[in-house]
């Protein structure tokens, strides 16, 4: 049959002074705790000795931080006895019963050592002098809770979720805190007195001077058809009896670029009918070269002229439409419209009752009526 060996819990020695002899307490280890190296036991030993030797003479002030190590490398129910006293001690009632609770919950062994049966009686002794005097804190806000609240009860983070819930505290004074983004810190004092009990109410207020949040589009445009504008309302019949505001335009140049076009079509159309012109000349010149023309000269003869003339029209319609575009161009201004749409002619032509253009053989005239 095999059997099966279990690793059996050390125990270790530490002295502590009991009036004026020293006595060698065995203090066994849990029976659930995991093995420690070598190194940490012995620096754990050595801060218990410490630790437990200023408790016994009253210095807890000094007796806590080496208990504290020493628990942190190694546990014993013994050290940790003798800190949840130290800490009751000192005011720190809620972590110093919190404990002494983890001690008495930790099941004795089979043949607990007298020095381990002491720490449990000294425990639970401590913790029933202890329970009474913790006061209690009921923190509240004025109005609901923002999201991302951050709370803080003497620079130690507390669940948001404990608001309105009586948390246990220690008597003394206490400084609340809350915290949201987009509002100013709430800040609050209280002094609580041996199994006092006090409700802190904060007030949450918007701060001026946290950054705006772009809104989405959507809300956007349902927050401005829900609010009106803001400023003073002038009254509907003012409103209605008010002139349209003029509207101010660019400049309409169209009328300069039209007569510019019609310009360059003229003097395209002179420039082709004079070379026309020009090419029937020379047909003429070297057919009647002995100043005696032939009869198919007499044809050449008249289609020069006839392109000579369309030529010189062509030109002078070119020329006035080029001109007329330069005038149109600088003397049409930046107009105000109204909600018609008309348009105010030019100063330059603003006196003009009626114009007309006359074009003939080999002419252009233009004239206008005032």
């Amino acid at each position: 049959m095999t059997v099966r060996r279990h690793r059996r819990s050390w125990s270790w020695v530490v002295a502590v002074a009991f009036g004026g002899g020293a006595s060698l307490l065995a203090v066994p280890r849990s029976l659930h705790a995991e093995e420690d190296s070598a190194t940490e036991v012995a620096a754990a030993r050595a801060l218990a000795v410490d630790g437990l030797k200023l408790a016994q003479a009253g210095k807890c002030d000094e007796a806590v931080p080496k208990l504290e190590r020493s628990e942190k490398l190694h546990h014993s129910a013994i050290v940790l006895s003798r800190l949840g006293e130290c800490n009751v001690s000192l005011g720190k009632l809620v972590e110093g019963t919190e404990e002494l609770r983890k001690v008495l919950r930790e099941p004795l062994p089979a043949t607990p050592s007298p020095a381990l049966n002491k720490a449990y009686e000294r425990a639970q002794s401590a913790l029933d002098a202890a329970k009474p005097r913790i006061a209690a804190l009921t923190i509240s806000l004025a109005k609901a809770a923002p999201p991302d609240l951050h709370l803080m009860v003497d620079g130690q983070a507390v669940p948001a979720t404990l608001i309105d819930t009586e948390l246990p505290a220690d008597p003394g004074e206490h400084t609340i805190e809350a915290n949201a983004p987009g509002y100013l810190k709430a800040t609050a004092h209280v002094t609580l007195s041996s199994a006092d009990k006090k409700t802190v109410s904060l007030k949450l207020e918007t701060d001026p001077n946290a950054p705006v949040v772009a809104p989405h589009a959507s809300e956007t445009v349902a927050a401005g058809a829900a609010r009106p504008e803001q400023g003073t309302a002038r009254p509907a019949t003012e409103e209605s009896n008010a002139p349209p505001a003029a509207s101010h335009a660019a400049p309409n140049h169209a009328a300069a670029y039209v007569a510019w076009g019609m310009g360059v079509v003229g003097v395209g159309v002179g420039s082709a009918f004079g070379l026309i012109a020009m090419k029937d000349k020379h047909d003429i010149v070297a057919h009647c070269g002995s100043n005696s023309c032939t009869p198919e000269s007499s044809e050449s003869l008249d289609s020069a002229k006839r392109a000579g003339n369309i030529s010189t029209i062509a030109f002078g319609v070119g020329g006035v439409g080029l001109a007329l575009g330069t005038v149109l161009y600088f003397t049409v201004g930046t107009g105000s419209s109204q909600q018609t749409g008309a348009l105010t002619p030019p100063r330059s032509f603003a006196g003009f009752s009626r114009g007309r253009a006359t074009i003939g053989p080999g002419n252009v005239q233009l004239a206008a009526d005032f």
